[in-house]
């Protein structure tokens, strides 16, 4: 099944937020590199769902059928695709992964405890726990050397001592946004071994479980799957949204294995599911459903531009590991003397729009996220661009 990757002008003519949302200073246009969608529309299977439910009518607030529908279409996903037998009964509705965070610390986690943000991180996961009066302890990751060959590592020393200060919540991000990491069974492991010494909680962000780019030596291993002491302490957090490109029409879900824990949610869970997207649903359905070709085609063809790009970057000084997951990457520029950083460099002089990385966490000021969800020749643009930047 061919991928049809959307032109830059075809993308700017629709009003693309991630091709039309950032410009130069002086109002010229830049790749479009920023926000976390792709540019090759959806899964034909999805698109058909969607547009079905419109011309059904089904233009409405949620009918009693959809939330059941999505649990079972998960619960068959996460068999088919990973090996989980997750009972359709364990999850629920939630309008996305964010919203399900809000209500986790709000409802779930010790009043006024701290979070524990692993970084770089997801930007809104350095941003939200503010605004529930709640102290975000940073911890910088584990790079290089210090990583034992992974390329990227938790710091569990620095996790440990969060906890020690008190913290009520870890966020881990598995496949980490931005570093593109899947983590290990063991690594999931010792970060059980230890949140399960104190009194805390786990969000664990999956959302970009479905952009697992199929190398057999990394198979995606659920945080709560490992057992019910670590589903014991765990909320889950996943969509299709990122891996069939919906991102627009919310429509999440939050796995919750632990009988107690589902109890607690369900008490406020009701005003988390209201705000999910009907239409969102719907091809939420059909992606976990029939949409499964469309998405390994998408993983191929992001698996070849992540290719294209280390090949390039191989003998050049910028510091790139090759992600196992999602379309989402980091790239360091320390001491090439891009100022008065590498993402308005990026933006000002090749024309290219990215994250900045201090926007992902204290100290990553000289790195830059990229998405590679474009088309081949995208993709060599982008980094064709930041190499004649370099001295």
């Amino acid at each position: 099944m061919p991928i049809r990757t959307f032109s830059d002008d075809e993308l700017r003519r629709t009003g693309s937020l991630k091709w039309t949302g950032i410009t130069a200073k002086d109002g010229s246009p830049t790749i479009g590199a920023w926000v976390a969608e792709m540019d090759f529309g959806t899964a034909p299977e999805v698109a058909a769902a969607m547009k079905g439910a419109i011309d059904d009518g089904l233009l409405g607030y949620q009918p009693s059928w959809i939330a059941p529908r999505v649990a079972d279409a998960l619960a068959e996903y996460q068999h088919t695709r990973f090996g989980w037998d997750l009972s359709a009964d364990d999850i629920r509705l939630a309008e996305s992964v964010l919203p399900a965070l809000h209500a986790t610390l709000d409802h779930l986690v010790r009043p006024g405890a701290p979070v524990i943000v692993p970084t770089p991180a997801y930007m809104p996961f350095l941003t939200i726990p503010g605004g529930h009066e709640r102290e975000v302890i940073e911890v910088p990751s584990l790079h290089g050397e210090a990583a034992g060959g992974l390329g990227w590592a938790l710091d569990l020393d620095g996790i440990r001592a969060g906890l020690e200060a008190g913290a009520g919540l870890v966020v881990l991000c598995n496949p980490w946004n931005p570093t593109g990491r899947v983590l290990t069974e063991q690594e999931l492991r010792d970060l059980q071994a230890l949140v399960s010494r104190y009194d805390a909680l786990v969000f664990s962000d999956e959302i970009h479980s479905p952009l697992v780019l199929d190398d057999p030596t990394t198979p995606f291993l659920s945080y709560a799957r490992l057992g019910a002491e670590f589903a014991a302490h765990t909320v889950t957090a996943t969509a299709a949204s990122k891996g069939w490109n919906i991102a627009g029409l919310p429509c999440a879900q939050v796995i919750l294995p632990d009988p107690q824990l589902r109890e607690r949610w369900d008490a406020f869970g009701g005003g988390v599911a209201h705000g999910a997207s009907t239409i969102g649903a719907v091809g939420t359905i059909a992606a976990y459903t029939d949409g499964l070709e469309w998405q390994g085609e998408v993983r191929r063809y992001i698996s070849e531009n992540i290719s294209l790009v280390a090949d390039a970057l191989r003998d050049s000084p910028v510091d790139f590991t090759a992600p196992e997951a999602t379309y989402l990457t980091w790239w360091g520029f320390e001491g090439l003397g891009l100022d008065p950083n590498p993402a308005a460099a990026l933006r000002e002089r090749a024309h290219i729009a990215v994250n900045a990385g201090r926007t992902l966490g204290t100290g990553w000021e000289q790195w830059a996220r990229i998405n590679l969800a474009c088309s081949h020749q995208c993709a060599d643009e982008i980094v064709g661009r930041t190499l004649a930047l370099l001295p």
